[in-house]
């Protein structure tokens, strides 16, 4: 109250005096609404009850808004008949609003006629007497709908006094708008103690906070970065597969995608495959068996099932009897089984999908089990028989470049394959040293005696370090009958065999017939010696003489040969072409293959030169020619084995991929696990990932997922994803992609997986 009214004894009381009074107070109450209440559209005093199945009973109260105060002095009914739903299933809500207004109030009074006391005639009229503010209501009705009814919106500027639900019957339900009441000061100050209590406790427990903040503070960096934590169990899990450890419970699991065991492929949503990574699975796919457009053409030679280049036959090496000879069944008869080895294998990928995959240096980690997974045809199984500190990948060459990978064993004859042979008799035979390369077609050996009964055994073997012949070597062996044989030099022939230079070789005889062989006597060959064998095993060294013999190879007419093979043919087109099959390329010799898509002009070769060509099955080509080219020399020639595992792949992917790995028991009990996978080949506008977690049944998606470019190669991803499940001991890790383009489909790398 800033102002007040003086009067004095003797004054006389003006109206505007008089009406002043009521101003001044009315405008002091204002200033004190609007500086210490200050509620800009609240109410107070109000109850709302039900006197009917439509009308609503609002007591007294009070409507404030920033500076006014608005009053009801009286009981005030609201009928909502018209506000009610028509539709039995249906409901509306609506809000008692409140209104403020003015209102002028009159009354009779009394009123003089003339200033003049003497002369003035009092006379009743009415005059406004009273400035009112009322406090009304007003409806603000939602939309009818079922069950639930959603309520209507009501702008910030004005108070709800009560909500009412109405059905079709009537009145439902009566709720006080409490957001817009006027709060008391007991109830601010109940408010507050309370506050203030729990300020107190807040307060001491943030000063024992501060102390162990300081604490932890101090050992900050003694804990390790989550991340350095992660990578650490990666590493880990990748060392124990390396190791073979035994498979127990671990929090921790890491597979490069090498091989097979790790995944559950006969999962119900399994879409992908196994194959130096985790990849997409093939749409359509064809295998057949490599066949030769001419078999009969002059520019090749098979024997058997080994195609070469048109060759004759030309001596390398001949030693010449001086008269001398050798009974070669005069050794105690023994029983040995020999171990024939096979001509190596080699694979060739070609196509825009044909991706490298950084992990096949982890084929170390598997023992030898790389054979069995990238070189097998329809099932077979490779028995590793010697692999022992082998540092180049247990015994292969990788050569590869984006969209060609050619895979090579680098031992023409491999353990993979093996033959036994049993046989009976005496062993008597002759070693030498191939200085140079050679493809051996046959020996001949000169026959000073030949019995009437008895087969001679005729095997090759390699020798090992120390020249000794290793019977569990054996690269070729052929059978003559006493029939076949005569007097002088009898020829051997056999399968064309590659011998490599600065390697011992050794052959021998199995006979129990009684036949002699011509002799040289005095050592005069200085590169090898003769020897026989007694049990089977072991070679005893003969320095007196040595077997007469010549070793007969290939001499090939042309140094270029192109040979054509049939068409390799899928049903809507191909994108990727595989080529498996046996034999051999002498150094200094290449064998190359090359296609030619249906619509292609030019012969395309699959080498790592002409990587670029694999973009020709980007069109999914039905039809490709096929052909093959030998290059080498007079004396040295590649060679195919054309058996029943030379074969010719096509293969077309599937635009979705869906790999879900084993159960793997952590060995505790977690509800957080992360997932973390190397993708290569990504390309974000083509190609979506999604890392997923399954617990029994369930299948969770992540609760956040970070993506990390390479730094180097701008086209890997390390995506990780956090899961939350419900406690568990165990789960799958589940890997989603999607491509928009058959042509270009991502791979994964290797995954991870940890329980926190």
């Amino acid at each position: 109250m800033s102002q007040r009214i003086l009067f004095s004894d003797t004054e006389v009381a003006e109206a505007e005096d008089v009406q002043a009074i009521g101003e001044l107070a009315q405008s002091a109450l204002d200033n004190v609404v609007q500086d210490a209440v200050g509620y800009p559209a609240h109410w107070s005093g109000f109850t709302a009850s039900q006197v009917s199945a439509q009308i609503v009973r609002l007591t007294p109260g009070r409507y404030y808004t920033a500076e006014m105060v608005y009053a009801a002095d009286v009981e005030t009914d609201i009928n909502l008949q018209v506000h009610i739903p028509l539709a039995v299933s249906d409901q509306r809500w609506v809000a008692i609003i409140m209104r403020g207004t003015e209102e002028e109030v009159t009354a009779l009074r009394i009123f003089e006629t003339s200033e003049d006391v003497e002369t003035s005639e009092p006379v009743q009229m009415t005059a406004p007497k009273r400035l009112v503010r009322k406090a009304t209501f007003t409806i603000q009705q939602g939309a009818a709908s079922p069950a639930p009814a959603l309520r209507p919106a009501i702008a910030a500027t004005d108070a709800v006094v009560a909500w009412v639900l109405l059905a079709s019957t009537g009145i439902a339900l009566i709720e006080p708008g409490e957001l817009s009441r006027v709060k008391s000061l007991y109830e601010v100050e109940g408010r507050t103690a309370v506050i203030e209590g729990d300020l107190s406790n807040v307060k001491r427990r943030t000063t024992t906070l501060e102390t162990d903040i300081v604490n932890i503070n101090t050992r900050l960096r003694d804990i390790p970065h989550p991340t350095i934590v992660r990578q650490l169990k990666r590493d880990v899990a990748a060392v124990r597969r390396q190791m073979a450890l035994p498979d127990d419970a671990r929090a921790y699991w890491y597979d490069p995608g090498l091989l097979q065991d790790e995944w559950d492929k006969a999962h119900a949503s399994w879409l992908a495959r196994v194959r130096e990574g985790i990849r997409f699975s093939w749409a359509n796919e064809r295998d057949e068996q490599l066949s030769l457009v001419d078999p009969g053409s002059p520019a090749i030679r098979m024997s058997g099932s080994l195609l070469l280049p048109a060759w004759t036959e030309a001596t390398r090496l001949e030693v010449v009897s001086d008269g001398s000879n050798v009974n070669i069944s005069d050794a105690v008869h023994t029983v040995v089984t020999v171990v024939r080895k096979e001509i190596s294998r080699q694979v060739i990928e070609y196509g825009p999908t044909v991706t490298v995959c950084e992990n096949s240096a982890e084929w170390a980690m598997t023992f030898g089990r790389s054979v069995g997974e990238l070189f097998s045809h329809n099932g077979e199984t490779f028995e590793v028989v010697s692999i022992l500190a082998n540092t180049e990948w247990a015994g292969h060459v990788l050569r590869a470049v984006r969209q060609v990978i050619s895979r090579t064993v680098t031992d023409v004859y491999w353990d993979y394959l093996t033959e036994d042979v049993g046989v009976n008799g005496s062993i008597h035979g002759q070693t030498w040293l191939c200085a140079q390369p050679m493809i051996l077609t046959s020996i001949d050996l000169d026959f000073d005696r030949v019995g009437a009964v008895g087969d001679i055994h005729l095997f090759v073997c390699e020798c090992d370090e120390s020249g000794v012949p290793d019977f569990n070597a054996v690269i070729i062996n052929t059978t003559k009958a006493p029939g076949a044989l005569a007097l002088g030099w009898v020829n051997f022939a056999f399968r064309p065999t590659l011998l490599e230079s600065g390697k011992r070789y050794a052959w021998f005889t199995v006979t129990t017939g009684n036949h002699a062989l011509g002799a040289v006597a005095g050592n005069s060959y200085t590169q090898g010696s003769r020897f026989v064998c007694t049990d089977g095993a072991w070679s005893q060294v003969i320095t007196d003489s040595d077997f007469a013999m010549r070793l007969n190879v290939a001499s090939f007419g042309s140094t270029r040969t192109v040979v054509e093979f049939d068409s390799l043919t899928l049903d809507s087109g191909m994108t990727e072409i595989r080529l498996l099959h046996a034999g051999w390329q002498p150094g200094g010799t290449s064998l190359v293959w090359e296609i030619k898509p249906s619509g292609a002009d030019d012969w395309l070769p699959m080498t790592l030169n002409g990587a670029a060509g694999a973009d020709e099955l980007i069109g999914l080509p039905a039809l490709t020619q096929l052909r093959a080219v030998f290059i080498g020399t007079t004396d040295l020639q590649p060679a195919i084995v054309m058996d029943a595992t030379a074969r010719g792949y096509t293969f077309r992917p599937r635009d979705d991929l869906v790999a879900v790995s084993v159960a793997h028991d952590f060995g505790l009990s977690t509800t957080s696990v992360q997932v973390e996978a190397v993708i290569d080949e990504f390309d974000p506008l083509k190609h979506t990932i999604a890392l997923k977690v399954q617990a029994g049944a369930t299948t969770y998606t992540p609760t956040a997922t970070t993506v990390t470019p390479d730094l180097i190669n701008p086209k890997k991803r390390t995506v990780l994803s956090e899961f939350t499940v419900p406690a568990t001991s165990s789960a799958r890790a589940r890997v989603e992609m999607d491509t928009t383009e058959v042509t270009d489909v991502p791979f994964v790398q290797n995954i991870a997986m940890y329980a926190l």
